[in-house]
């Protein structure tokens, strides 16, 4: 079983930046996140247990780190109610019973507000937390706050993700790592999650020769053999595997950061005989890895302590909460926020599209790698909130919160990163042009996909409405055919997206004085 950490060794990296860039001190009263907001913590009770208040302002320092310095206020005012309220001086499963017991159906959703904190504090071991409280939390059903926005549904902050928070979420990270501000090792393991949702110990476990490949017709099927978790009966490290299908672009991600962790284990103690490289590790522990001295000691830790120079769970926690910090892509449901990243998060969406696809509860289980169905519940509570896909109706209003569109307005290929580079010319269906591209290398997507890549520059006097028109016949021919709403809602990011570009395009003509043709 793995030790809790203590809050005492958490908070001894006691200066932070928050989301919005300003710095901070653990141990200082005050934090000031923004221009307007400040966490006082000489507000909260004198007599507070101390292992508490560490743990706490650990996991109040993750979240500013992450998201918005609104967010973090409204989490931290509902704090501070909850413990006045309850006259309570620690986080025990008493204390939010007691709270919720204050609550009448129109106020629930002030505890459904801290909910994600807390089970992403209690995820994380940080400590200071009961851990009876996060088995209680999946289990209640909470009423939300009244919104208006007909896709504000189900739990934003705890449950799946939307679909156009999945392709925010993809099409931030695709950008990111072109971009060199993600490394290989987190942007392998971000895809990982977005595929898998599987729990973070099962990455940890994975070895190269855990992809395999097959060819049929001319066809090649990519495999990875995942460790299974929480498997009664299990004892030994990776005794029980599943497999799972994934694409050619996981599959060569997969196989880079293999390569990669093999690279700097040889690095270390030299070459590796050929039948011992697919038995390393894909995510290694570097600390581990640096202590070896030769290829023999290497053999004797993998026969004593096969996990010891995997990563350990306490670091792959870290990994998802440093993407997150650097994550920009927001919510639509957030009027805007940044999207908080979390495995279980992940591991929900997993189940919640299964159940959108319509699988049966036994398919779901198999996927997620239960025995029975009876918690598939807890990962398909969201599926009511993708009834209806984005529309023309709605998509003017969401797409300046789900800020799609990624790249740079300018007013004419004169201004475009390479002026009068006719290979860089993007065009409409109409053979109109409409922007161009500021990368010089390869891209064979090109047209409509472009929109919600960051290379792209887009013409402010292009003419992107024909696009727009056009991606919206194509999704009601696809309706009219008897499709999914599965697979109308796959162009939802695109619709708000070029949306965006129209509006933003309208707004420089405004400014300029330009006429709309």
């Amino acid at each position: 079983m793995l030790e809790r950490k203590s809050s005492k060794q958490h908070i001894e990296e006691n200066n932070r930046t928050c989301k919005m860039g300003y710095d901070f001190d653990l141990n200082e009263d005050t934090w000031k996140l923004d221009t307007s907001v400040k966490l006082n913590w000489k507000l909260l009770p004198g007599n507070v247990d101390d292992e508490f208040l560490a743990g706490y302002k650990e996991q109040m320092a993750d979240y500013a780190c992450e998201l918005s310095a609104s967010t973090c206020s409204i989490i931290f005012q509902t704090m501070l109610a909850m413990l006045r309220t309850t006259e309570g001086v620690n986080l025990k499963l008493s204390t939010v019973q007691n709270y919720l017991s204050t609550l009448d159906s129109n106020s629930e959703y002030k505890l459904g507000s801290i909910r994600a904190f807390l089970l992403n504090w209690h995820d994380k071991d940080i400590g200071g937390i009961d851990p009876k409280l996060a088995p209680w939390l999946e289990q209640i059903t909470l009423k939300g706050i009244a919104k208006g926005v007909p896709v504000a549904k189900g739990c934003p902050h705890t449950g799946a993700y939307s679909m156009q928070e999945q392709q925010a979420i993809l099409f931030w990270g695709v950008n990111a790592f072109f971009d060199d501000q993600m490394s290989l090792r987190d942007y392998a393991w971000l895809l990982l999650n977005v595929y898998l949702g599987a729990r973070p110990t099962q990455f940890c476990q994975l070895k190269a020769c855990d992809l395999t490949k097959k060819t049929k017709d001319g066809i090649t099927e990519y495999m990875l053999n995942v460790p299974q978790a929480k498997k009664h009966g299990s004892t030994n490290f990776r005794d029980v595997m599943k497999e799972s299908d994934i694409d050619e672009d996981l599959a060569l991600l997969f196989s880079n950061q293999a390569s990669k962790t093999l690279e700097m284990i040889e690095n270390q103690i030299g070459k590796l005989p050929d039948d011992l490289k697919p038995q390393m590790p894909v995510f290694m522990f570097p600390k581990a890895i640096k202590s070896l001295s030769s290829l023999s000691e290497l053999i004797q830790i993998m026969n004593k302590t096969p996990d010891a120079i995997h990563l350990p769970r306490n670091s792959a926690t870290k990994i998802l909460f440093q993407i997150s910090h650097k994550c920009r892509a927001t919510s639509e449901r957030l009027d805007g926020d940044f999207i908080h990243l979390t495995a279980r998060r992940f591991r929900y969406t997993m189940g919640t599209n299964a159940a959108r696809r319509g699988l049966s509860a036994f398919s779901i289980a198999k996927i997620l790698g239960h025995n029975d169905i009876q918690n598939v519940k807890v990962y398909t509570e969201n599926v009511k909130e993708l009834t209806e896909e984005i529309n023309e109706a709605l998509a003017p209003v969401l797409a300046p919160l789900a800020q799609a569109f990624a790249g740079t307005l300018i007013a004419s290929e004169a201004d475009a990163l390479r002026t009068n580079d006719p290979r860089s010319r993007i065009r409409n269906q109409k053979g109109d042009g409409v922007g161009n591209c500021g990368t010089f290398g390869f891209c064979a997507k090109g047209g409509r996909a472009c929109y919600t890549c960051v290379k792209f520059q887009p013409w402010i006097t292009g003419r992107h409405q024909v696009i727009l028109n056009d991606l919206y016949d194509e999704r009601r021919r696809l309706s009219e055919k008897g499709a999914s709403k599965f697979v109308i809602q796959s162009t939802d990011r695109l619709v708000l997206a070029i949306t965006e570009v129209i509006q933003l395009c309208d707004k420089a003509k405004e400014i300029e004085g330009v006429v709309n043709e």
